[in-house]
């Protein structure tokens, strides 16, 4: 597995949008990779992809993970699919999987790992986190970076905002895009990315 980033302006986000008439950045973003990744990738297309993201805030006071974990399945090819489709799949479609792994760590007592992050294609939205917020001594973060390591042989994708010096005028934010995958679909899906859609 090997990781890489993509920048993403917030110009080049607005012409994605308005090409593909997806509504949500994120949703967005995975449609055209998620997309991009079937078209490279050897083998079967990946047909359930897990999305993590942020829950409902907890009440004040309660301290808990809100991170939504779920997955999104379908059985047509992803490839000849309309980017719009999938992103209204991401975004409408899921299917909730907190149970499902709540009851996989209380069967075995906690013992065994659960892979979350790879064991299917992983999209993880960041979007909302305020990684620039952190103040040193009267100086902000510039550039921040997230990585997941630990992934498992399918991938994960991360977005990230860029911050606020990537702002277009309408006020929209940048994408920075980690991706964790195998090392041999790094170049091919850069290809494919600059190809179709300019971004890479």
């Amino acid at each position: 597995m090997e990781s890489f980033s993509i920048h993403v302006t917030a110009s080049k986000l607005g012409q994605l949008q308005s090409r593909t008439e997806i509504q949500g950045l994120f949703e967005s973003l995975c449609a055209i990779i998620w997309q991009s990744i079937s078209r490279i990738r050897d083998g079967p297309e990946p047909k359930i992809i897990t999305i993590c993201k942020k829950g409902e805030e907890k009440k004040e006071g309660l301290v808990g993970n809100n991170r939504v974990i779920s997955v999104v399945k379908v059985d047509h090819s992803i490839k000849e699919a309309n980017p719009s489709d999938l992103a209204s799949l991401i975004k409408n479609k899921t299917i909730d999987e907190r149970l499902k792994i709540d009851e996989a760590i209380e069967k075995d007592h906690g013992v065994s790992d659960i892979v979350v992050y790879g064991a299917n294609l992983t999209f993880v939205n960041m979007e909302g986190a305020d990684l620039y917020g952190f103040n040193w001594k009267g100086h902000k973060s510039t550039i921040v970076s997230y990585l997941i390591d630990g992934v498992g042989d399918v991938g994960t994708i991360v977005v990230l905002p860029t911050g606020p010096n990537d702002s277009s005028k309408d006020g929209l934010e940048g994408r920075i895009v980690n991706m964790t995958l195998p090392e041999d679909e790094i170049m091919k899906l850069k290809f494919e990315l600059s190809k179709e859609w300019s971004i890479a």
